[in-house]
């Protein structure tokens, strides 16, 4: 036994030293690599392994937020990288010197820094990514904001006798911060958190698979005249997708819609592209559009339980003629029994937020029908990590 575990361990370092760079890997390869990896982790570990690893994942997220409070990512980012001691970087960063060793300790033990004697620190590639203003520090700032809610599960569930939330305004966050308001409400009362939000949602555009366009026939079923609306995007952010969809297609014709609330809508700064026009829209209100000849949502619907869906897609309904089309584009929780531990995390995540959930293609359909839609087809995508799917959806 101790030869093959010899052998084993022999050849595993064999192939990690001759790994190609991380940029030269496709990502399937990459995800089929770390899928082994996962496994082989999981046969080899003993109990108290992956229960200390559950017991102490969170202070990960609380001693980098810490770490950004006192300013150690920026002093790195603005001494472009190079190593510090401790008195050094003490004389650059908020807080007190005993502090600041307790926090470098930490983020070196996870390879987020090396310290390279008992007083120096060199940052490693991830430690200058965490500075104000960066995609990845703004996930920490948003996710921590997250994690007093998940904090709240429990006492949620104890006091509400175990059942499954299912009204967006009576969900775990309400009571993990005192509010009577929807999520999105409460980040509009509070500019900080909803620029971190924002930030992470733009991240996500670049990581969400195919664009619908890609995976469905637009110009063969997309036809309507110049003066047409040809396409409203609802709940569309700050355009990413009608872009796109207009950069695909610049000469198709028809007019195009972004809608968003308010306070999405006014942070967009550039004029959007010829032909795009974007106007405030709350959906559960009635949706000043009508007779459209396709109305979109992607990622939206996943924010709701059924309750405040239905509530939605009834405002859609009555905006549709019957030959019009409704594309619901979302994440699909796997059937099967080989669930994506991304996937079954972020449905707590949906849940304590929202009340919402991720469902999978069978729950959509059932959603759709019971909001008095037909589904057409659902155009399945290929991804990594997430699966996704564009619903098609028409009046019976």
């Amino acid at each position: 036994m101790a030869s093959v575990i010899s052998g084993l361990a022999s050849t595993l370092t064999s192939a990690l030293s001759n790994l190609p760079a991380p940029d030269k890997i496709q990502d399937a390869d990459r995800m089929e690599l770390l899928e082994v990896i996962t496994q082989l982790q999981a046969a080899l570990e003993p109990p108290q392994l992956p229960n200390q690893r559950f017991c102490f994942s969170h202070y990960g997220i609380v001693v980098i937020r810490i770490a950004q409070g006192m300013g150690v990512f920026d002093a790195f980012v603005e001494s472009q990288g190079k190593e510090m001691s401790l008195k050094e970087l003490s004389s650059s960063v908020k807080g007190h010197e005993k502090l600041l060793r307790r926090i470098m300790r930490f983020l070196s033990a996870h390879h987020i820094f090396k310290q390279t004697t008992s007083d120096s620190y060199r940052p490693l590639p991830l430690a200058m990514v965490f500075g104000n203003g960066s995609v990845p520090g703004d996930m920490i700032k948003h996710f921590h904001t997250n994690m007093q809610v998940t904090a709240k599960l429990f006492d949620y569930f104890e006091s509400n006798g175990y059942e499954n939330p299912e009204d967006a305004y009576d969900a775990p966050f309400q009571l993990a911060y005192n509010t009577k308001s929807h999520y999105f409400e409460w980040l509009s009362q509070n500019p900080t958190k909803q620029k971190d939000f924002n930030s992470v949602m733009t991240q996500s555009q670049k990581y969400r698979g195919a664009n619908w366009f890609e995976i469905y026939p637009v110009q063969e079923k997309l036809q309507v005249s110049a003066d047409q609306v040809l396409l409203v995007d609802i709940g569309g952010g700050v355009g990413h997708d009608i872009m796109a969809f207009k950069k695909r297609f610049p000469d198709l014709p028809g007019k195009l819609v972004l809608q968003d609330l308010h306070q999405v809508i006014e942070t967009i700064k550039e004029p959007l592209p010829e032909g795009i026009t974007a106007i405030s829209h709350n959906m559960f209100e009635a949706q000043p559009i009508s007779g459209a000849r396709a109305y979109y949502m992607r990622t939206v619907l996943h924010d709701f339980p059924d309750k405040q869906a239905l509530s939605t897609l009834a405002r859609i309904r009555d905006a549709m003629s019957k030959d019009f089309i409704l594309f619901v584009h979302e994440h699909t929780m796997p059937e099967d029994l080989d669930v994506p531990p991304i996937a079954a995390t972020l449905d707590i995540h949906m849940m304590e937020i929202f009340s919402s959930l991720e469902r999978t293609e069978k729950e959509w359909i059932a959603l759709l029908e019971k909001a008095g839609f037909k589904a057409v087809k659902v155009w399945n995508e290929d991804s990594v990590g997430q699966s996704t799917a564009l619903f098609e959806a028409s009046l019976p």
